[in-house]
Order: C-alpha cells, then sequence, then structure tokens
C-alpha cells in the first residue's frame, strides 16, 4: 500500500495538487500497485556494465529520426560517443526547460563518464535508450516494446540499468519498465522526482529526489552534484535487497534549502497551459489505465 512521506523530511512536491490548483483539473488517476519482482545485482558494482533508460526522448539530430511528442512507442540507441551538443531533446514537457540548460540533468552522458572514469562502475554501456515517456498506450507498450528494450540491454551484457523519468507522464511510464526489466531478471535503479507517484507504482528499486520534475540527475550547470546524485543512486541500485523500498536522497535543490524552485516549476505550466492541454488530450484519447485492475495489468503485461 501507499506510505506517507516520512515527517521528518519537508512535503515533496505534488504534481497533483498543483494541476488541481492551476487547472482545475486532476491528472492519470491513482494506482496502488503490489510490490515488485526484484532481481539483485550479482557482482559488485565496480565490476558491473551500467546501462541508461531515458524518456527525455533524446535523439541524434543528424542520423536519427525525431521522436514524437506523445503515445510515440519507438526508441532510439544513443551512442555514448555522440556528444552532447549533437543530441535534440524530443520531449516538449514544459519542464524540458531545465535540461535545454544542461541536459545532463535528463541525459547524464558526461557525469556516466565521468564516474565510470572514477570507478564507481566498470563500465558504461555502449547505448542508451532514449523515448518519450509521455505515454498513455501502456500495456501496448509493455507487451509489444519493453521485451525489445530488455534484449537491448542483454545484448549488451548489462548488469544494472539506471532508469531517468522525466516528465509526470513518464513517472507511470518508467517505473513500469523498471518493473518489467526486473522481472526478467535485470536489476534496475530508477531515480524519481514526484513522491506520489513513487507509492503508487512501486519501481523495484527507486531513489527519491526531491527535485523539480525533468531534474532526474541532478541541478543543471552544477556537475559535482550531479555526480553526487548519480552515485548515491547506483549506490542503491547495487544494494542487496529482498523487499520493495524507496530510499529518500539527501541533496537539497538550493543550499538554503529553499523551495523556490516550485514556484518556478508552476510557472512554467502556466506559460505552457496551451501545449499542456494539447498533450493532455492526446494521451486521454489514447489512454489504457490500470487503475483498478493493477493485479491483473501487471500479469499480462509482465511487469
Amino acid at each position: 500500500m501507499s506510505q506517507p512521506m516520512p515527517a521528518s523530511l519537508p512535503k515533496p512536491f505534488s504534481f497533483r495538487a498543483m494541476m488541481s490548483e492551476l487547472f482545475g483539473r486532476e491528472p492519470s488517476p491513482s494506482v496502488d500497485f503490489e510490490p515488485p519482482v526484484i532481481a539483485s545485482l550479482t557482482k559488485p558494482l565496480t565490476e558491473a556494465k551500467v546501462g541508461m533508460f531515458v524518456s527525455c526522448g533524446v535523439f541524434h539530430r543528424a542520423d536519427q529520426t525525431p521522436l514524437q511528442p506523445t503515445n510515440d512507442l519507438s526508441y532510439r540507441l544513443v551512442s555514448r560517443e555522440t556528444p552532447l551538443a549533437d543530441l535534440e531533446l524530443a520531449h516538449r514537457a514544459a519542464i524540458r526547460a531545465f535540461a535545454v540548460r544542461d541536459l545532463n540533468v535528463a541525459y547524464p552522458r558526461d557525469r556516466m563518464l565521468e564516474l565510470e572514469q572514477e570507478g564507481i562502475f566498470r563500465e558504461l554501456a555502449a547505448n542508451a535508450v532514449s523515448l518519450v515517456g509521455a505515454i498513455s498506450r501502456q500495456e501496448e507498450f509493455l507487451r509489444e516494446v519493453v521485451p525489445h528494450i530488455h534484449d537491448e540491454f542483454v545484448s549488451q551484457e548489462v548488469d544494472l540499468v539506471l532508469l531517468l523519468p522525466f516528465c509526470p507522464a513518464c513517472h507511470l511510464t518508467v517505473p513500469l519498465v523498471a518493473r518489467a526489466l526486473e522481472k526478467r531478471g535485470l536489476p534496475t535503479v530508477m531515480t524519481s522526482c514526484l513522491w506520489e507517484r513513487v507509492h503508487e507504482y512501486k519501481a523495484p528499486r527507486t531513489a527519491f529526489l526531491d527535485f523539480p520534475m525533468g531534474c532526474p540527475a541532478g541541478k543543471p550547470g552544477e556537475p559535482a552534484l550531479q555526480r553526487d546524485i548519480l552515485r548515491a543512486a547506483l549506490t542503491i541500485g547495487a544494494r542487496p535487497q529482498t523487499a520493495w523500498s524507496v530510499d529518500e536522497l539527501p541533496f537539497s535543490w538550493s543550499a538554503d534549502g529553499s523551495r523556490a524552485w516550485e514556484d518556478e516549476v508552476r510557472q512554467l505550466y502556466i506559460d505552457d497551459a496551451k501545449g499542456f492541454d494539447e498533450r493532455a488530450g492526446s494521451l486521454a484519447e489514447n489512454r489504457q489505465s490500470p487503475a483498478g485492475e493493477e493485479r491483473d495489468f501487471a500479469i499480462r503485461c509482465a511487469c
């Protein structure tokens, strides 16, 4: 069952409350999945190959077809050798503003290469899997696409997958991918910036980061903080685990603990109200929500 935020921690940002306050609407329905199957890493993190799964939709602008903003069930393989300057951000959510400033907050290619050099893990996989996580055709995606994503990581001999959800809709899709990968025996760790979704979808290992959505790997322009966050998440991913749990990462967006970033997020959505309505309408037309049938959905979708 869902759990409240521990009393010792500040109340985290609520996307549901923001949507209700600003637009008088609720986002997608609440769900309550049972705890997931958990697959543990069978070697030390220092000997592991790590793969990345990102839902911000980065793609190589010169060589790859752009991803669509909603319900694109395809994905792109993004080479670790490709400089960030050669990549395009396909996701159109308002919170893309943070990744536009510094793509490493959503696709931390540079930071992961630095951590590889540091010896935190043995090797970063040759290709990350990238898609736009604004997907409401979740059952179709899980049944038809995720097995191929699993095979992409297996073919690269990945030992641990780091998953980085981007927008609110991504925080529905990506935990299901994590559940499906672990059910197939591939260990994962996911950072999350939406507390309410953490306890609904129950990704096998979640490192909760009370930062703005769109920043699952840290704050723009602060590489040391980004490395610290990723290092902490990977350590959680490597830890033996037999029961589902959530770890709250001990990082603050501002040195003084200010939560002024919440106002920035609200303003981004106010400024993008028309675009948000268009994307939300597109998702609503094709929604395959697991709400009310989580157990059967999990069985059908192997998650």
